[in-house]
């Protein structure tokens, strides 16, 4: 769907802070916002962004400016998600509007009180004509009432034109969503999420994170959020995150996405909730971990197979990209989050892919700011992993662009000082393990291919137990692995097996022969040629 004209962004500029600033109560804050004066495209999912983006910085704020144990969200009234500027939606919204709801026939079915009737027709009146005064004026009563059709009521259409009563009051009177924490929300909004109606799911996905992020700030009130609703929108929104990036159609028109990661944006602005979701997700066999699919956004311009995506890497739609990347930047702000994001979901080489094609400066801001979180929460564990997914030259290659931003310069340059120091320091075979544990390898580095090197650190892969080792294989053994990373694998698996007594012993007892001969079958012409060379090395009974 396109937009009639063309929509610019106008952001606004604050200060910075690290990530390990923020939850140890540090004041401080680093902007992100959209970009000043940037000219918008005129897509559907970039119309009306200008407003959320500007939005996005009182989010900012209040993560930047919060104590641990504190309030961490803003107030209400700047939540992400009121409104979610997303046309899909508006028009949906409006075209429902128009009809008229045959509240009269539910009442005589004694689904609706006759002393509702009134309140009902009062609200659907002053939502159609946009004054919605009277009904804020009765707040609370209207959000119980809400409540309990949600309960009662069955059929999608009247569902779907109470969901838009409950739009118009919190649209109105954003700082009391404590009007439906009052009223006993979760069951009802749980059993809407599950309508088949990707209007009423994506709806009731809002409502509930509002009532979530609501309560989780005020604990000492309303105490915790129930544990079993957090995990079914979880579920939820990891579930549809799936569908939208593997059917071509996902009922409104592109737009669950967008509105999905709107969602997480808002979760992720609250300590809580940083907390609750990288604990969910980092436990052993989470099956239902959501980061995964967040970064899996991010993935989709680097596993596309179209030929213009192979040439351009830009198969990602850039706003896409640029709400996951919010949501990875707010996580950073969980110092156990910043310190093990690339340790335990590969994110270092999927960042790097995506600032080196982005066509939007904001795009590479996030990702920058991401990885000086990373640096600045823990230095030592993440150096090395994002020096090894070739972060430095890219800082290097950054810095030449000249971004009319000093502080997005301020960040490149922190991070390229922190990891030239750290190069230096670092032996060929410390190098070469960088990159190893990124999961990304490259023949840009000249390790690779030199005899002299695997002569002197063959026999380092079997240190700790094969630790080394086992990385190597299972690079190999990695569906999603990049043909570039593959080919480099199997030459390196080549290499140690030839400069390394009992090397093909070791490299048969891990699986790297099976693995091998599998990548001989490979789409990519350079994988197979250094499969074939390796598994020679592998199967010659000259080789030890």
């Amino acid at each position: 769907m396109l937009c009639t004209c063309a929509r610019r962004a106008k952001g606004a500029r604050h200060g910075r802070a690290h990530a390990r600033q923020h939850d140890r109560g540090q004041k401080g804050g680093q902007r992100h916002d959209a970009e000043k004066g940037e000219p918008r495209g005129c897509t559907w999912l970039e119309h009306g962004l200008a407003a959320y983006e500007t939005r996005l910085l009182g989010a900012r704020t209040a993560i930047m400016s919060a104590g641990q144990g504190s309030k961490d969200a803003a107030a209400c009234s700047s939540s992400l998600l009121l409104p979610i500027e997303n046309i899909w939606l508006h028009n949906t919204g409006a075209k429902l509007r128009v009809r008229q709801t045959p509240w009269e026939g539910f009442q005589r079915a004694d689904l609706i009180k006759a002393d509702d009737m009134p309140m009902l027709r009062d609200a659907e009146r002053a939502g159609q004509q946009g004054d919605v005064s009277n009904v804020v004026a009765r707040g609370s009563d209207y959000a119980r009432l809400y409540i309990q059709l949600l309960t009662k009521l069955s059929r999608a259409d009247t569902i779907q034109s109470v969901v838009l009563l409950i739009d118009d009051l919190l649209q109105a009177a954003p700082e009391h969503v404590m009007w439906f924490l009052d009223a006993e929300p979760y069951p009802a909004l749980v059993k809407v999420l599950e309508v088949d109606d990707i209007f009423l799911s994506l709806k009731a996905a809002q409502f509930l994170t509002l009532c979530l992020c609501t309560q989780a700030d005020r604990v000492s009130s309303y105490g915790a959020p129930p544990a079993d609703v957090v995990d079914k929108l979880l579920q939820h929104i990891k579930h549809k995150l799936a569908e939208a990036a593997s059917e071509a159609q996902d009922g409104a028109e592109g737009n669950v996405a967008p509105v999905l990661l709107c969602i997480v944006d808002e979760l992720l602005r609250s300590a809580y909730f940083r907390r609750l979701i990288w604990t969910r997700d980092t436990a052993a066999q989470n099956e239902h971990a959501l980061l995964p699919k967040v970064i899996d956004v991010l993935r989709m311009s680097m596993t596309s197979n179209t030929p213009s995506s192979k040439a351009t890497g830009n198969t990602g739609v850039p706003q896409l990209h640029y709400l996951a990347l919010f949501g990875l930047w707010e996580l950073t702000f969980y110092p156990t989050a910043a310190k093990e994001l690339d340790l335990r979901f590969a994110v270092a080489p999927v960042l790097v892919h995506v600032a080196r094609k982005a066509l939007k400066h904001k795009v590479v801001r996030l990702t920058v700011s991401i990885w000086r979180n990373m640096l600045a929460a823990a230095e030592d564990a993440n150096a090395t992993r994002l020096l090894g997914a070739q972060v430095l030259p890219l800082c290097e290659t950054l810095e030449e662009r000249r971004y009319p931003d000093a502080e997005l310069q301020d960040d490149l340059a922190y991070v390229k000082s922190i990891l030239s120091m750290r190069l230096e320091q670092m032996s060929s075979y410390e190098q070469y393990k960088s990159e190893l544990y990124s999961g990304q390898l490259s023949f840009d580095n000249p390790a690779h291919m030199l005899e002299d090197f695997w002569k002197e650190n063959a026999e380092k892969l079997t240190e700790h137990n094969n630790a080394d080792l086992v990385q190597l294989v299972s690079l190999l053994q990695r569906k999603d692995a990049d043909a570039s990373t593959l080919a480099v694998a199997c030459s390196d698996m080549g290499k140690f097996v030839h400069h390394m007594e009992g090397g093909r012993r070791r490299a048969d007892a891990l699986g790297a022969k099976t693995a091998i001969m599998q990548l001989v079958e490979h789409a990519d012409d350079n994988v197979k040629y250094y499969a074939l060379q390796a598994l020679a090395v592998l199967v010659s009974t000259s080789w030890r």
